[in-house]
Protein backbone atom coordinates (compact mmCIF):
# COMPACT_ATOMS: atom_id res chain seq x y z
CA UNK A 1 0.00 0.00 0.00
CA UNK A 2 0.94 3.23 -0.17
CA UNK A 3 2.52 5.08 2.28
CA UNK A 4 -0.23 8.05 2.51
CA UNK A 5 -2.78 5.39 3.51
CA UNK A 6 -0.90 4.28 5.91
CA UNK A 7 -3.33 6.72 8.92
CA UNK A 8 -6.69 5.03 7.34
CA UNK A 9 -4.85 1.75 7.03
CA UNK A 10 -4.36 1.75 10.93
CA UNK A 11 -7.65 3.20 11.26
CA UNK A 12 -9.41 0.29 9.47
CA UNK A 13 -7.23 -2.50 11.80
CA UNK A 14 -8.26 -0.48 15.15
CA UNK A 15 -12.14 -0.72 14.15
CA UNK A 16 -11.88 -4.43 13.21
CA UNK A 17 -10.46 -5.12 16.19
CA UNK A 18 -13.45 -3.51 18.05
CA UNK A 19 -15.93 -4.88 16.32
CA UNK A 20 -14.57 -8.17 16.41
CA UNK A 21 -14.43 -7.65 20.56
CA UNK A 22 -17.52 -6.22 20.73
CA UNK A 23 -19.57 -8.70 18.84
CA UNK A 24 -18.28 -11.72 20.34
CA UNK A 25 -18.49 -9.88 23.61
CA UNK A 26 -22.34 -9.77 22.85
CA UNK A 27 -22.63 -12.96 22.41
CA UNK A 28 -20.63 -14.68 25.83
CA UNK A 29 -21.98 -11.53 27.77
CA UNK A 30 -25.45 -13.53 28.19
CA UNK A 31 -29.04 -13.28 26.94
CA UNK A 32 -28.67 -11.88 23.28
CA UNK A 33 -32.02 -8.59 23.26
CA UNK A 34 -32.92 -6.01 21.13
CA UNK A 35 -29.67 -4.11 21.53
CA UNK A 36 -26.86 -6.37 21.88
CA UNK A 37 -28.85 -8.16 18.85
CA UNK A 38 -28.07 -4.93 17.11
CA UNK A 39 -24.72 -4.60 18.03
CA UNK A 40 -23.72 -7.84 17.27
CA UNK A 41 -25.66 -7.59 13.84
CA UNK A 42 -24.31 -4.26 13.14
CA UNK A 43 -20.32 -5.47 13.91
CA UNK A 44 -20.67 -8.75 11.83
CA UNK A 45 -21.88 -6.64 8.96
CA UNK A 46 -18.82 -4.32 8.96
CA UNK A 47 -16.75 -7.53 9.38
CA UNK A 48 -18.37 -9.88 6.35
CA UNK A 49 -18.74 -6.57 3.84
CA UNK A 50 -15.20 -5.86 5.45
CA UNK A 51 -13.76 -8.74 4.24
CA UNK A 52 -14.68 -8.43 0.50
CA UNK A 53 -13.73 -4.66 0.50
CA UNK A 54 -10.21 -5.33 1.31
CA UNK A 55 -9.99 -7.93 -1.12
CA UNK A 56 -11.48 -5.66 -3.55
CA UNK A 57 -8.84 -3.36 -2.31
CA UNK A 58 -6.02 -5.33 -2.98
CA UNK A 59 -6.80 -6.19 -6.60
CA UNK A 60 -6.52 -2.52 -7.33
CA UNK A 61 -2.61 -2.11 -6.81
CA UNK A 62 -2.64 -3.66 -10.21
CA UNK A 63 -3.82 -0.85 -12.93
CA UNK A 64 -5.33 -2.88 -15.44
CA UNK A 65 -7.79 -4.16 -12.56
CA UNK A 66 -8.18 -0.88 -10.77
CA UNK A 67 -11.93 -0.73 -12.03
CA UNK A 68 -12.47 -4.04 -11.32
CA UNK A 69 -11.48 -3.21 -7.20
CA UNK A 70 -13.09 -0.34 -7.38
CA UNK A 71 -16.49 -1.97 -7.91
CA UNK A 72 -15.81 -4.59 -5.47
CA UNK A 73 -14.78 -1.51 -2.91
CA UNK A 74 -18.24 0.20 -3.94
CA UNK A 75 -20.59 -2.68 -3.64
CA UNK A 76 -19.36 -3.66 -0.28
CA UNK A 77 -19.67 -0.12 1.12
CA UNK A 78 -23.61 0.24 -0.14
CA UNK A 79 -24.10 -3.51 1.46
CA UNK A 80 -22.57 -2.10 4.58
CA UNK A 81 -24.61 1.32 4.14
CA UNK A 82 -27.90 -0.99 3.71
CA UNK A 83 -27.38 -3.60 6.28
CA UNK A 84 -26.74 -0.49 8.66
CA UNK A 85 -29.82 1.47 7.81
CA UNK A 86 -31.91 -1.65 8.66
CA UNK A 87 -30.29 -2.57 11.83
CA UNK A 88 -30.38 0.83 13.49
CA UNK A 89 -33.33 2.32 12.23
CA UNK A 90 -35.25 -1.11 11.87
CA UNK A 91 -36.52 -0.80 8.72
CA UNK A 92 -37.84 -4.19 7.34
CA UNK A 93 -38.57 -2.97 3.69
CA UNK A 94 -38.80 -5.84 1.74
CA UNK A 95 -37.71 -4.01 -1.20
CA UNK A 96 -34.27 -2.71 0.66
CA UNK A 97 -34.01 -6.60 2.35
CA UNK A 98 -33.91 -7.29 -1.45
CA UNK A 99 -31.27 -4.67 -2.52
CA UNK A 100 -29.08 -5.18 0.58
CA UNK A 101 -29.35 -9.77 -0.43
CA UNK A 102 -28.23 -8.33 -4.19
CA UNK A 103 -25.54 -6.47 -2.54
CA UNK A 104 -23.97 -8.91 -0.59
CA UNK A 105 -24.40 -11.73 -3.38
CA UNK A 106 -22.50 -8.93 -5.56
CA UNK A 107 -19.77 -7.73 -3.20
CA UNK A 108 -19.03 -11.70 -2.39
CA UNK A 109 -19.12 -12.78 -6.39
CA UNK A 110 -16.69 -9.46 -6.79
CA UNK A 111 -14.57 -10.29 -4.10
CA UNK A 112 -13.93 -13.95 -5.44
CA UNK A 113 -13.21 -12.25 -8.89
CA UNK A 114 -10.64 -10.39 -7.43
CA UNK A 115 -9.01 -12.88 -5.84
CA UNK A 116 -8.57 -14.88 -8.82
CA UNK A 117 -7.07 -11.57 -10.54
CA UNK A 118 -4.85 -11.18 -7.59
CA UNK A 119 -2.47 -13.84 -8.93
CA UNK A 120 -0.13 -12.87 -11.46
CA UNK A 121 -0.45 -16.05 -13.91
CA UNK A 122 2.01 -17.77 -15.31
CA UNK A 123 0.95 -19.75 -18.62
CA UNK A 124 -2.16 -20.39 -20.58
CA UNK A 125 -3.57 -22.83 -18.29
CA UNK A 126 -3.65 -20.89 -15.06
CA UNK A 127 -5.40 -18.52 -17.71
CA UNK A 128 -7.90 -20.46 -18.47
CA UNK A 129 -8.84 -21.97 -15.42
CA UNK A 130 -9.44 -18.32 -14.05
CA UNK A 131 -11.52 -17.73 -17.41
CA UNK A 132 -13.82 -20.26 -16.64
CA UNK A 133 -14.40 -19.44 -12.50
CA UNK A 134 -15.20 -16.11 -13.68
CA UNK A 135 -17.52 -16.97 -16.28
CA UNK A 136 -19.00 -19.83 -13.43
CA UNK A 137 -18.90 -17.02 -10.01
CA UNK A 138 -21.47 -14.73 -12.82
CA UNK A 139 -23.59 -17.38 -13.77
CA UNK A 140 -24.38 -18.51 -10.41
CA UNK A 141 -24.14 -15.04 -8.93
CA UNK A 142 -27.00 -14.07 -11.43
CA UNK A 143 -29.32 -17.16 -10.75
CA UNK A 144 -29.15 -16.41 -7.60
CA UNK A 145 -29.82 -12.60 -7.89
CA UNK A 146 -33.19 -13.49 -10.66
CA UNK A 147 -33.85 -15.45 -7.49
CA UNK A 148 -33.73 -12.74 -5.13
CA UNK A 149 -36.81 -10.40 -6.84
CA UNK A 150 -38.72 -13.33 -7.35
CA UNK A 151 -41.49 -14.04 -4.37
CA UNK A 152 -41.03 -16.53 -1.75
CA UNK A 153 -43.30 -19.27 -3.34
CA UNK A 154 -41.11 -18.71 -6.75
CA UNK A 155 -38.19 -19.74 -4.80
CA UNK A 156 -39.54 -22.64 -3.20
CA UNK A 157 -41.05 -24.00 -6.51
CA UNK A 158 -36.98 -24.34 -7.43
CA UNK A 159 -37.85 -28.39 -5.49
CA UNK A 160 -40.15 -29.38 -8.32
CA UNK A 161 -38.26 -27.03 -11.42
CA UNK A 162 -34.97 -28.13 -11.04
CA UNK A 163 -33.62 -26.80 -13.86
CA UNK A 164 -32.66 -22.91 -12.11
CA UNK A 165 -31.60 -25.20 -8.89
CA UNK A 166 -29.32 -27.46 -11.57
CA UNK A 167 -27.60 -24.69 -13.21
CA UNK A 168 -26.97 -23.06 -9.76
CA UNK A 169 -25.36 -26.05 -8.46
CA UNK A 170 -23.22 -26.98 -11.70
CA UNK A 171 -22.25 -23.46 -11.83
CA UNK A 172 -21.12 -23.53 -8.01
CA UNK A 173 -19.20 -26.49 -8.26
CA UNK A 174 -17.32 -25.14 -11.75
CA UNK A 175 -16.44 -22.25 -9.82
CA UNK A 176 -14.82 -24.02 -7.02
CA UNK A 177 -13.34 -26.59 -9.23
CA UNK A 178 -11.72 -23.65 -11.40
CA UNK A 179 -11.04 -21.33 -8.43
CA UNK A 180 -8.72 -24.77 -7.03
CA UNK A 181 -7.07 -24.68 -10.77
CA UNK A 182 -5.64 -21.03 -10.30
CA UNK A 183 -3.11 -21.46 -8.37
CA UNK A 184 -2.42 -25.41 -9.25
CA UNK A 185 -2.29 -24.74 -12.89
CA UNK A 186 0.11 -21.49 -12.19
CA UNK A 187 2.34 -23.59 -10.25
CA UNK A 188 2.97 -25.47 -13.94
CA UNK A 189 5.80 -25.37 -16.00
CA UNK A 190 5.19 -24.75 -19.45
CA UNK A 191 6.73 -23.66 -22.89
CA UNK A 192 4.03 -21.25 -23.55
CA UNK A 193 3.99 -18.63 -20.74
CA UNK A 194 0.63 -16.53 -19.96
CA UNK A 195 2.33 -13.17 -21.62
CA UNK A 196 2.18 -14.72 -24.91
CA UNK A 197 -1.51 -15.02 -24.81
CA UNK A 198 -2.53 -11.34 -26.02
CA UNK A 199 -6.07 -10.37 -23.99
CA UNK A 200 -4.65 -11.84 -20.60
CA UNK A 201 -0.95 -9.92 -20.40
CA UNK A 202 0.09 -8.86 -17.11
CA UNK A 203 2.90 -6.92 -16.35
CA UNK A 204 4.65 -7.32 -13.01
CA UNK A 205 4.21 -5.69 -10.38
CA UNK A 206 6.48 -2.84 -8.40
CA UNK A 207 7.56 -5.68 -6.10
CA UNK A 208 8.41 -8.65 -8.85
CA UNK A 209 10.22 -5.58 -11.13
CA UNK A 210 12.87 -5.11 -7.78
CA UNK A 211 13.03 -8.96 -7.48
CA UNK A 212 13.95 -9.49 -11.30
CA UNK A 213 17.94 -8.93 -11.64
CA UNK A 214 18.93 -7.91 -14.63
CA UNK A 215 21.38 -10.62 -16.65
CA UNK A 216 23.76 -7.87 -17.55
CA UNK A 217 24.62 -6.92 -13.46
CA UNK A 218 25.28 -11.28 -13.01
CA UNK A 219 27.65 -11.20 -16.13
CA UNK A 220 29.45 -8.13 -15.23
CA UNK A 221 30.19 -10.08 -11.83
CA UNK A 222 31.71 -13.56 -13.68
CA UNK A 223 34.97 -13.09 -14.29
Amino acid sequence: MDQNNQQLIKASVVVVIIAGALGALMVLAGDIGPVTGKIFALCFSLIIFGITGTICMVVTRKPEYKTLGGAGMVTSGLGFLMSFIMVVGEVGDDGLLKLGAVCLILSIALAHICLLHHFTLQNKYAVYARITATTAIAIFSFCLITRVFEPIQGMMAMAYNQSTLKILLASFVVDLGATLLVPLCNRLKVDDPADQLILTEEPPTAEEQQAIVPTDSIDSVQP
